[in-house]
């Protein structure tokens, strides 16, 4: 085969749990704002449902090919070249996902961390990491995130204790001020990331042990990650406010610029960084690992690992030109993205589903 690796139902949730709060912690927040205003936290609650709807659409499609990764059950649906098609898609989307990936980890290293570094530095640097970890497969990105959950979770609920005291939640009132139709509207950003991305995860499902459990788990994690992403949306309006959280590109971050106790102890958003740093790991780790497994699958190579250098320059390469500047960034993040990453994740595999359907094709 060409992954052997194995991984337990828990590990592939904490992997879903870390993949989904990736970029999603640091950019998210400032997006869904700027639409739902003081209301976004209920947006982020409502995209439980949109969640939960998208597993249960893949986990049906995958459970009449439970051996094959959606590169391999798309050709057989579909007959070989539009199969072909299909897959070639996907590896597309899982490369340019890499790339904005790693364009996010340049754009906010250098704009908040490291401001005279070049960009071009502090993309090959992580990307060496991200080559090596996809270089030893699945098993090795799964007990990453495994170990990397605890020390977000810890990270978060300290950060989180030391801003009590800057918290007012009187900034989210009123509540509900013009209806439903803001937070419904805020969560448009949120079908594009992570909502959609979280397709990926179908090329990993042949890999799951116990299989019947993939289900409990990845609805159990993501729900898990929506009511965290929830409490991240609350603290930043309940200490920034609703204009300088919808005005800030990194609202997390400003808001743990907040925490001072006394003269000694400031400067914690290190913190936060910590903890993006891990979920942006193993977000971009596990993207590349899926796009060179998909051409593996795809060309049948005899090893997925042919690719990773070739495509580590590639994706090294595309993160530099992906948005030439930020107006366009947020143009295309805000709008655009979400039909496209929609129609990987929702689309493609309704289609497939369908046309499986009709056409009585199983395993």
């Amino acid at each position: 085969m060409i992954e052997n690796g194995k991984i337990a139902p828990l590990q592939f949730g904490i992997l879903v749990f870390m993949f989904a709060l990736g970029n999603a912690v640091l950019i998210l927040p400032s997006i869904i704002v700027s639409i739902a205003k003081q209301d976004a936290w209920i947006s982020v609650l409502l995209g439980i449902i949109v969640d939960i709807s998208f597993i249960f659409l893949w986990v049906h499609l995958s459970k009449k090919y439970p051996k094959q990764s959606i590169i391999q059950y798309s050709e057989r649906i579909l007959g070989k070249w539009l199969g072909k098609i299909v897959g070639f898609v996907y590896v597309l989307y899982f490369l340019y996902l890499s790339a904005l990936v790693l364009h996010n980890v340049g754009d906010f290293i250098t704009t908040n961390v490291l401001i005279q570094t070049p960009m071009e530095f502090v993309h090959i640097i992580f990307m060496l990491s991200v080559i090596y970890a996809a270089y030893l497969g699945l098993e090795v990105i799964a007990r990453s995130s495994e170990l990397f959950f605890p020390w977000v979770i810890i990270i978060f609920i300290i950060t989180t204790i030391l801003l009590l005291k800057d918290i007012h939640l009187s900034k989210l009132l009123p509540i509900l001020p013009d209806g439903w139709q803001a937070p419904v509207k805020g969560m448009y950003p949120l079908l594009g990331f992570p909502i959609s991305e979280l397709v990926v995860f179908l090329m990993i499902f042949p890999f799951v042990d116990r299989q019947n459990k993939i289900k409990k788990y990845f609805t159990l994690f993501i729900i898990s990650t929506a009511l965290l992403a929830t409490l991240i949306v609350i603290i930043s309006i309940s200490v920034l406010g609703v204009d300088i959280t919808a005005r800030s590109t990194f609202p997390v971050f400003d808001v743990a610029k907040e925490i001072k106790i006394g003269i000694f102890f400031e400067r914690v958003e290190v913190l936060i960084m910590g903890i993006w740093i891990m979920t942006i790991f193993v977000k971009l780790s596990f993207c590349f690992y899926a796009a060179n497994l998909a051409s593996a699958q795809l060309f049948n190579l005899k090893s997925y690992r042919v690719t990773i250098l070739p495509y580590g320059i590639l994706v090294t390469a595309l993160s530099l030109i992906v948005h030439p500047n930020t107006a366009q960034y947020a143009w295309f993040i805000t709008g655009a993205y979400q039909i496209y990453s929609l129609f990987h994740g929702f689309f493609i595999p309704a289609f497939l589903l369908l046309a499986a359907k009709i056409r009585k094709i199983n395993e």
